[in-house]
């Protein structure tokens, strides 16, 4: 997380499901909010990345 980054020089995303009222004592989240996600990462870890430089970045499909 962004706690990490600090400590570490790499480009990072710090990435998670939402949630109403996170860190407290009645967290709600989406019963499909863990397919979506792993849908997500499937898609990214099987993508490309293209690096410009200047710390842009395009996902390449």
């Amino acid at each position: 997380g962004n706690i990490s980054q600090g400590q570490v020089a790499l480009n990072t995303v710090d990435i998670g499901l939402p949630q109403l009222a996170m860190h407290s004592p009645y967290e709600t989240a989406g019963a499909k909010d863990t397919a979506y996600l792993i849908e997500a990462a499937r898609v990214l870890f099987s993508s490309s990345f293209l690096g410009s430089g200047d710390g842009n970045y395009k996902l390449l499909f």
